[in-house]
């Protein structure tokens, strides 16, 4: 039996049933028919989590509308009538097909749509409004509309207010429609105004129907801390538009972008980038507006890196978070200890008593997806955070960086019926997030996990993502946890930012990044929800991963291992360590060396973009013509196309590269100056690869954490950023406790030693090297190939197979016709390159390949028979920006007789011209 209950007041009476329902034709209760066959298959289809489970008819006296609003419940009786078992209702996809819809939601000028009537005609947009100084439109000819979609609500009022914290002007009902919409209509008054809305509905957390006050999910501004939402209209208010003129934001130039293949990502924390550079204004420290500042040190190293070959800054969340109290009377900063030694615990104490309260948060805690962040703006009341935001965008353009958001729309801060950051929650109670079985709200993100396989979730992500493409004139989106998300829905927001124009919506779309987190877990796993967008489905649909398989080799182990133990580039096998050390490295010499060539194995078909169909010529195992997506068990390759795979070796999550190469590379086994080679070592790596480099901040400034394994809360202390490279974080006290206590002891010994905490010579070294290698790849088209094609035809690993020198990769790429210009070589310039990766402790030296040496593919494949190449003609070279190096031990890097030399721990690249374009790069 379905039963239900307006009021909430459904009960369990165990034997006795369920008590307390409404008994009426609307509410039931209603007797429910068992259906032979299960689920049907389309249901079975879309929830794989359910199968197996019991279907039963609902009759169709059945008025599903009216009991959405409604508590419900399920009960099962016997043939006698005894009560035997209950269970709550979730509504989810009920509500998906009973109020699916399309038109405009939040706050917009009336109108800009056709209402949805009853009728269930879909609205029409249109409507031109005069752009203005004020929140307003054109407060004489347009009114105001409100629309909260909230099909579950039994009574939805919005309350105004005279200001961010002034006291209450009205509060009105609004009208519910037949789609599920709640509207307010009002004059043009209501512009500038402040409005929360009082929700009242049944909510499976409280079991009972509540009232609960929410701003508005579709806020455009708010004031301080998400408590009141702005009545404003962000397409037509031109005084928070940098210079107040639509048309000269909108046309501003951009960084010069060809394809998004040729991205390299260097990702950035607002706080970090100028909290404690003194060349700041103490008012724009840690600001949007920082990044304005001209001639700073944080300025000057930007442009630095922009004209060496970084295309877009990826910012840390810059929508609206709930973890740093946004109005600064409200915020309490650490007062650090002086003095105190290297591995004391003091310094974390100080952090941690004030980290709910400092300006300091990585800010995954959404609370609205589509206002800026306040905690960054000047003022956190109003229109200053959009205003700041386009002008932080604008400024990152004019040093020749492009930008991307990181967005999170896996999790919300908060959810249930009485959390002040509980919002999408209130609206549509049980709606918005991802449920078990039981009932209970899933967490496996974090916390609050969304549920964007439902239509009204995955669409708020479409127009949070729309919204920010062309309000904000942003270039990319990096998504948390990406894996949670609908691969459907993806592939919307790709399609839709396709679409975009310059002409029509002042973006080209098409250039807008889409990459994200495809890691698997939690109750998605093997898309029990449907389709996710992991690392497995995500072959050929032009949105990009995080690549932890060259991360993992790379370094060695990985973030959930023990952090000592080494990889490609930091000792394995070459230098491991003793025994006695206790480090669970893989035991005897033969089989550090085997894990050694596994991981030079992984590092191969990552430097070929991951490619599935891919073709490694042989393994270290001996096997021939192994296809890169089978190789070592599979998985290492999954991707159609190179822009798909995010290659990297750190990010804000887990240490810094520095650190991690501190935990790798002990000072009684490494010097400073190896242990400094090694990080070189990683960047090249990534930075030489095939398909999007990406960077954290600091790891061109061997910047520490003082070993902290997620410092997403621990304050400016140990999030210290100094391009300058006057000050380190290492050595500045233990890390936190929370998430590093099991590791103290033995970090300890490795703080307390001064020889590991980075000089500025250097970090000056670093970055000069850093730089070095961004120039190299921007200047040589064969680096970064952008078709799949070119590099199954193309790219080729000399030296790979059984006999594998330990810890050298060789990478060749030889030029040919481009696929999609087959009138046109990959490169004017050069024959082909040659690419030496040396994690060896001393100079490697390598056959120089054979000119005749050709890229062989079974014709029948997609990439057809490599095509002829004129190579052998002019010899081969150091590639000029390596021949005029900082560093003198790069410039020992030679070609003599027939073979490569490389200098220890270092990645190289040697390029024979074309005939008569020796000097190629004569005068860069």
């Amino acid at each position: 039996w379905l039963h239900s209950s307006a009021a909430g007041a459904l009960v369990d009476a165990g034997s006795g049933g369920v008590k307390g329902c409404d008994s009426d034709q609307e509410g039931g209760p209603f007797e429910l028919h068992f259906l032979e066959g299960g689920l049907p298959m389309d249901v079975a289809a879309e929830h794989p989590y359910l199968a197996g489970c019991a279907a039963f008819a609902v009759p169709p006296a059945a008025h599903a509308r009216a009991l959405c609003r409604r508590q419900l419940a399920v009960a099962l009786s016997g043939p006698d009538g005894a009560a035997w078992d209950c269970t709550g209702v979730q509504l989810g996809p009920l509500l998906d097909e009973l109020f699916e819809y399309t038109g405009p939601l939040g706050c917009f000028p009336t109108g800009s749509e056709e209402t949805l009537t009853d009728s269930g005609k879909r609205p029409r947009y249109g409507g031109a409004f005069r752009r203005t100084r004020t929140a307003v439109p054109d407060e004489s000819a347009n009114g105001v509309t409100l629309a909260l979609w909230a099909p579950t609500a039994q009574e939805v009022s919005v309350r105004f207010f005279d200001g961010p914290r002034g006291s209450e002007v009205e509060t009105l009902s609004m009208e519910r429609s037949n789609d599920g919409v709640w509207r307010a209509r009002g004059p043009g008054t209501w512009w500038g105004r402040y409005y929360i809305y009082c929700v009242k509905a049944f909510h499976p957390q409280a079991r009972a129907v509540v009232e609960m006050e929410t701003p508005d999910p579709y806020s455009r501004a708010c004031s301080a801390d998400a408590e009141r939402t702005l009545a404003c209209h962000l397409p037509t208010w031109s005084s928070m538009v940098p210079g107040e003129h639509f048309a000269t934001w909108r046309g501003a130039a951009r960084p010069p972008f060809a394809e998004r293949g040729k991205a390299v990502v260097y990702e950035l924390h607002i706080r970090d980038f100028s909290a404690t550079d003194e060349t700041v204004p103490p008012a724009r420290r840690g600001k949007y507006l920082a990044f304005e500042e001209e001639g700073t040190i944080g300025d000057q190293h930007l442009r630095k890196l922009a004209a060496a070959g970084i295309t877009h800054v990826q910012l840390l969340p810059s929508y609206d978070f709930g973890s740093v109290p946004e109005r600064e009377e409200n915020r309490r900063e650490p007062r650090m200890p002086n003095g105190a030694p290297p591995d004391s615990e003091l310094q974390q104490e100080a952090a941690v008593e004030a980290a709910d309260t400092d300006s300091f948060n990585w800010g995954y805690d959404p609370v609205l997806y589509d206002v800026p962040e306040g905690s960054y703006a000047s003022d956190p009341d109003g229109g200053a955070r959009v205003l700041e935001h386009r002008r932080m965008v604008a400024a990152l353009h004019r040093k020749g960086l492009r930008v991307v958001l990181d967005v999170v729309y896996n999790h919300t801060l908060a959810s249930g019926h009485d959390g002040r950051q509980s919002v999408l929650d209130k609206c549509v109670p049980g709606y918005y997030h991802r449920r078990s079985e039981s009932g209970a709200y899933e967490n496996s993100t974090c916390m609050n996990n969304t549920a964007a396989e439902r239509k009204m979730m995955g669409r708020l992500v479409v127009d949070s993502v729309l919204h920010w493409t062309k309000e904000y004139r942003v270039d990319g989106f990096r998504f948390d946890l990406m894996g949670h998300l609908p691969l459907s829905v993806m592939q919307t927001c790709r399609k839709a930012l396709d679409a975009l124009t310059i002409e029509k919506d002042g973006v080209d779309g098409e250039r807008v990044l889409m990459y994200g987190e495809g890691w698997e877990f939690g109750e998605v796993a093997g898309d029990q929800r449907g389709r996710m967008s992991a690392q497995r489905n995500l072959a050929s649909t032009r949105i990009g991963s995080f690549n932890d398989r060259i991360r993992d080799a790379v370094l060695g182990g990985s973030p959930f291992v023990d952090p000592r133990i080494q990889g490609f580039a930091t000792g394995l096998a070459l230098r491991s360590w003793p025994e006695a050390a206790g480090v669970p490295q893989g035991g005897a010499e033969e089989e550090q060396r085997r894990d050694l060539a596994v991981a030079a194995d992984k590092i191969r078909i990552a430097l070929a973009a991951s490619l599935g169909a891919y073709r490694l010529p042989a393994d270290c195992t001996g096997a021939l013509d192994v296809r890169a997506s089978e190789a070592h068990g599979g998985g290492i390759a999954y991707t159609g196309q190179p822009e798909e795979i995010i290659n990297y070796v750190s990010a804000h999550d887990n240490e810094s590269l520095y650190d991690n190469t501190v935990w790798k590379m002990s000072p009684s086994l490494f010097t400073p100056e190896e242990r400094m080679r090694a990080n070189w070592l990683c960047s090249a790596i990534v930075a030489f690869a095939h398909g999007v480099p990406f960077f954290h901040a600091g790891d061109e400034v061997l910047r520490s954490k003082s070993l902290d394994r997620d410092s997403y809360n621990s304050g400016d202390w140990f999030n210290l950023l100094d391009f300058s490279g006057k000050r380190s974080a290492f050595g500045t006290g233990l890390p936190p406790k929370s998430k590093n206590f099991d590791k103290w002891e033995m970090m300890r010994p490795l703080l307390r030693d001064a020889s590991l905490r980075p000089t500025p010579q250097m970090v000056a070294a670093t970055t000069s090297k850093f730089c070095e290698n961004l120039r190299v790849r921007r200047s040589t088209p064969l680096l970064g190939l952008t078709v799949a094609d070119d590099i199954l035809r193309n790219v080729d690993f000399p030296g790979c197979g059984a006999d594998q020198e330990p810890g050298v990769v060789v990478m060749q790429v030889r030029n040919g016709p481009s696929v999609l210009a087959p009138g046109t070589l990959l490169c004017p310039d050069l024959a082909r390159i040659v690419v030496v990766f040396s994690a060896r402790l001393a100079e490697a030296r390598v056959p120089v390949p054979p000119a005749d040496m050709a890229v062989e593919r079974d014709a029948s494949s997609p990439a057809g028979a490599a095509l002829p190449c004129e190579v052998g003609v002019v010899p081969l070279r150091l590639h000029p920006f390596h021949a005029a190096s900082d560093d003198a031990m790069t410039r020992t890097a030679r070609v003599e007789g027939g073979e490569l030399v490389v200098p220890p721990q270092a990645a190289v690249v040697f390029v024979e011209p074309r005939l008569g374009r020796e000097r190629w790069l004569e005068g860069q």
